[in-house]
C-alpha cells in the first residue's frame, strides 16, 4: 500500500530507502518564465506575437503533445523529444514562415546550464538525505540535454542515479519508466519516495506501484519535505 506524505504528517514513521526526483518543477526551474523567453528569442527572428499569447499557445501545445505522446504508450527517445518542442515552438509562433532557425536557437538555450536555477530549499534537502545515508536520484522527463544540466551543479551531479525519459525509451507516467527506479536502485517499490510537481506524471502512477509519495502543490515546498525527514 503506497502513501502519500504532506505536512498534515508532521513527521514520517517510515522514512524511505531511496528518494527520487523530478527535475523540472520540483528541483529545477528556469532562470526567466519561458513565454519571456520565447518572446525574446521570438523578437529576435521577426515575430510580433504577444507573450500572452505565446503563453496561452505554449500550454496548450505542451497539453496536445502529452496527449500524443500518451497515445503512443508513452514511447519516447531523443528523436522524439526534439520533433515534440519544435512542434511546441511552431503552434507558438503562428506569424513566421519557417520556425525551425528559432527552434534550434531555443533548444540550444535551454541546453545551457545557466537557463536553469534550483529551487529554494534543494541544497539543504539533499544535504539532509546525504547525512542520514539516504540515497536519490532524478527521474524526468527530460532529454539528455539534462546530463549536461546536472552535471554542471555540484550538488546534483551527487545523484546516485540520473534516469532520463528519452534513454530509457518511456516517459512518466509509463509504469516502464518507473520500473527503471526500482532495477537501478535495486530497492523495493514500497521503500522508494517519488517527489514532484505532477499527480498525472509522477505522484499517480507511484502510488500504483506501491511507491511512498510527496506532492510538490498547495504551497508544499522542498522545505517542507525537509521537515519530514526530521532534520
Amino acid at each position: 500500500m503506497s502513501v502519500s506524505w504532506n505536512l498534515k504528517s508532521k513527521k514520517m514513521t517510515k522514512k524511505p530507502s531511496v528518494v527520487f526526483f523530478d527535475a523540472v518543477g520540483t528541483l529545477l526551474r528556469p532562470v526567466a518564465p519561458v513565454d519571456e523567453t520565447y518572446h525574446y528569442y521570438g523578437h529576435k527572428h521577426g515575430s510580433v506575437i504577444s507573450r500572452d499569447s505565446i503563453r496561452k499557445q505554449f500550454h496548450e501545445s505542451f497539453k496536445k503533445e502529452e496527449t500524443k505522446d500518451t497515445h503512443q504508450e508513452c514511447k519516447t527517445n531523443e528523436k522524439r523529444e526534439s520533433q515534440r518542442w519544435e512542434s511546441i515552438v511552431s503552434e507558438c509562433f503562428p506569424d513566421l514562415k519557417n520556425t525551425t532557425p528559432l527552434f534550434n536557437e531555443l533548444f540550444k538555450y535551454y541546453s545551457n546550464p545557466s537557463a536553469w536555477e534550483l529551487y529554494p530549499g534543494t541544497i539543504p534537502l539533499l544535504k539532509v538525505l546525504e547525512n542520514v545515508g539516504i540515497s536519490w536520484g532524478i527521474a524526468s522527463n527530460f532529454d539528455q540535454r539534462l546530463q549536461a544540466i546536472v552535471d554542471s551543479r555540484k550538488e546534483l551531479c551527487k545523484c546516485n542515479w540520473l534516469i532520463i525519459s528519452s534513454l530509457v525509451g518511456y516517459k512518466k507516467p509509463s509504469h516502464l519508466f518507473f520500473e527503471h527506479l526500482q532495477t537501478y536502485s535495486g530497492i523495493s517499490f514500497n521503500q522508494i519516495m517519488m517527489v514532484g510537481d505532477s499527480h498525472e506524471n509522477d505522484i499517480h502512477p507511484a502510488k500504483e506501484l506501491g511507491m511512498q509519495t510527496f506532492e510538490i502543490k498547495d504551497g508544499q515546498s522542498l522545505e517542507d519535505l525537509l521537515q519530514l525527514l526530521g532534520r
